[in-house]
Parts: C-alpha cells; sequence; structure tokens
C-alpha cells in the first residue's frame, strides 16, 4: 500500500509532461476540450491521478477547467513561460536559434543589473562565497556535469548577493539557459571563465558600472558563440536532409 502514493506521483508526473508538451507543441490547440474520461483511458490513469495533472497544468497557465464548461487548452498568451517546465518544452518545440534568442534577451535584461546591485550590496561574506564559486568553476572538468552546476552557483550567488527578492527568483530560468548553453556547447563554458572573473573581480571592488558592462560582455560572447555553433550545425545537416531519400 505504501508503494503507491510514489507510483501514482509518477503516473501524474508522465501525464502533466504528455499533455503539456502536446499543448507548447501545438498538437492540442487553443480551445481544444479534454475529456478527463479519455485521458484516463488513453494514460491507464485513475480519476484522480487525471485531476491532479489537470490542476498541475492549469496552474502553468496551460488549461481552464471549470465545472460547467469542461477543460480546454488556453492561448499561448496565458501561458506561465517562465515555469520550468514550460521552458523545457518550449525548448522542445521551438527552433533552437529562437529560443537561444528569447532566452539571451531576458538574460540581459536581468542579469547586468543583477550584476550592479551586487557590487553595491553584497557583504564581504557573500564576495568570498561568490569567489568561492567562480574558483571551483576553474577547478571543474569542463566537459563534466559538474561544470554546470558550478556554473549555476556562481549565478545564483550573484542574484542573491543583489539582496532583492524578485532577482533570486529568476536563477531557476538564468539556470535554464545555462543548462542549454552546456548541451549546445560545453566549449563555451572555458571561453567564459575569464569573463566571469572580470564580473566577480568588479563586484569585489564594488563598481556597479563595471559590473554591469562585465556581465554585459559575458552574455553578449557567450550568445555570439552558441549562435555560430547553432550556425554551423544547420550548415551541416541541411545537405544531408536534401539528399536524404523522401519517406514514403
Amino acid at each position: 500500500m505504501r508503494a503507491a502514493a510514489p507510483r501514482k506521483r509518477n503516473l501524474c508526473s508522465h501525464v502533466v509532461e504528455e499533455i503539456g508538451s502536446r499543448v507548447v507543441r501545438g498538437e492540442l490547440g487553443p480551445d481544444a476540450v479534454l475529456n478527463e474520461a479519455d485521458l484516463g483511458k488513453q494514460f491507464r490513469a485513475s480519476r484522480s491521478v487525471v485531476r491532479e495533472a489537470v490542476k498541475t497544468l492549469a496552474a502553468k497557465g496551460l488549461l481552464d477547467s471549470r465545472t460547467r464548461t469542461g477543460t480546454r487548452v488556453l492561448a499561448s498568451t496565458h501561458w506561465n513561460l517562465l515555469d520550468l517546465d514550460v521552458l523545457g518544452w518550449r525548448y522542445g518545440a521551438m527552433p533552437r536559434a529562437q529560443f537561444v534568442r528569447e532566452l539571451f534577451e531576458i538574460r540581459r535584461l536581468i542579469e547586468p543589473g543583477a550584476a550592479a546591485l551586487a557590487a553595491e550590496r553584497a557583504t564581504p561574506q557573500e564576495i568570498d562565497a561568490l569567489g568561492e564559486a567562480y574558483a571551483t568553476m576553474q577547478a571543474t572538468d569542463h566537459a563534466s556535469d559538474l561544470a554546470i552546476d558550478a556554473d549555476m552557483r556562481f549565478h545564483r550567488m550573484l542574484l542573491s548577493c543583489s539582496h532583492n527578492e524578485l532577482l533570486v527568483q529568476m536563477g531557476g530560468v538564468i539556470g535554464v539557459g545555462l543548462l542549454i548553453s552546456f548541451r549546445i556547447s560545453s566549449h563555451s563554458y572555458g571561453v567564459s571563465l575569464p569573463k566571469h572573473f572580470e564580473v566577480f573581480d568588479a563586484i569585489r571592488q564594488h563598481d556597479p558600472d563595471g559590473a554591469c558592462a562585465a556581465m554585459e560582455k559575458l552574455l553578449a560572447n557567450t550568445r555570439e558563440m552558441l549562435e555560430r555553433e547553432l550556425a554551423g550545425s544547420a550548415s551541416v545537416v541541411a545537405p544531408r536532409r536534401e539528399s536524404a531519400p523522401a519517406a514514403g
């Protein structure tokens, strides 16, 4: 009996993942009506599991569930695009170059200002912690999963140094950006290390303008490198697609 709860949670997560990704991919368009009984049969899930999944997706802005009208799909204008699950589904559905562009536009709006605030407000203890995070980035194998963990730690610590709770809440979005950047090109990690130090050094010297400029430079260079990587991948893949025989 005790094993039922984890199984129920896993099944609910599966239903959320499947329906959510279908909505974001456009397979379930706006105003499409979902029948909970049919969903239960499709996923071999109980009514309570389906209702829990619908409730989760409603909280993310993908579905609207009402007693009289039932459950329907909402347009993308209602989606919580900063939700980490929704971000992941969009990454799977969108052209990668477009997703990278949108993500870096958001990061450019957030992180330079956060770096400037960190330079103004960080305590000596927080500066030491930021320095330790950078030292971990240096010491970690650049191609390992530990590298992205170290990178996330640095950026989350920087947000914490801003002493602004709303900025701290943006850590999840920035973490998604770091993870996707690493997946596209782990080479960008090593190249960006000196620029991370420039950000840290400006914060350590309590130089808001310098910290802002250093973060701008870090983001611009990383985005440029990723866009070159994506463009190169497209140029390699395209000829193969043209020469492949048509399906059917």
